[in-house]
């Protein structure tokens, strides 16, 4: 029996020295793992700031080119550039037109004015009766201002469209 008992204390032995194997196995992985997580989280927190740097860097740009394009645009509308010539002419024409208006406005009011003196000054040279009729001369009618249209029209060249026809080529 004391050769089974031998053997029995080497067997438990041998059991005991798998399990500590196995145990320090673990417990080498699990640090190695600890530190394998922390390394890769160490990764990931650099790879997240630096992925924060470049997108405040982006959007700075992006902002850059915004304010850009809209300087652009705006130089472009004061500039005419962004419309079309027909466009730009039709604005030009409601403008020329709007001068018109507003030139026949002050010439009429200044034809008004220079009636309404003349008119005051026959009032004020007209005979009394202590003095005779023939001695009071009479003033030669005074002659009218153009009105706005026709001086406008003098000063302005009447529009006139040419078409243009293609000639066909001499055979």
């Amino acid at each position: 029996m004391a050769n089974l008992k031998d053997v029995e204390k080497v067997g438990r032995q041998a059991l005991l020295a798998t399990l500590g194997g196995y145990a320090k196995g673990w417990e080498y992985l699990s640090d190695k793992v600890t530190l394998t997580i922390d390394d890769a989280n160490k990764v990931v927190n650099e790879l997240i700031e630096n992925g924060e740097k470049v997108e405040s860097e982006l959007k700075a740009k992006v902002k850059s080119n915004n304010l850009l394009d809209e300087k652009i645009a705006s130089l472009k509308a004061k500039l005419g550039v962004d419309t079309s010539a027909e466009e730009r002419l039709a604005e030009l024409e409601a403008k020329v037109d709007a001068l018109t208006d507003a030139l026949n406005k002050i010439v009429d009011a200044r034809l008004a004015a220079l009636t309404e003196q003349a008119n005051s000054a026959e009032a004020k040279a007209e005979p009394t009766a202590t003095t005779p009729a023939k001695a009071v001369a009479k003033k030669a009618p005074a002659k009218k201002a153009p009105t706005a249209k026709t001086a406008a029209a003098k000063k302005a060249p009447a529009r006139t469209t040419t078409t243009k026809s293609k000639a066909k080529p001499a055979e």
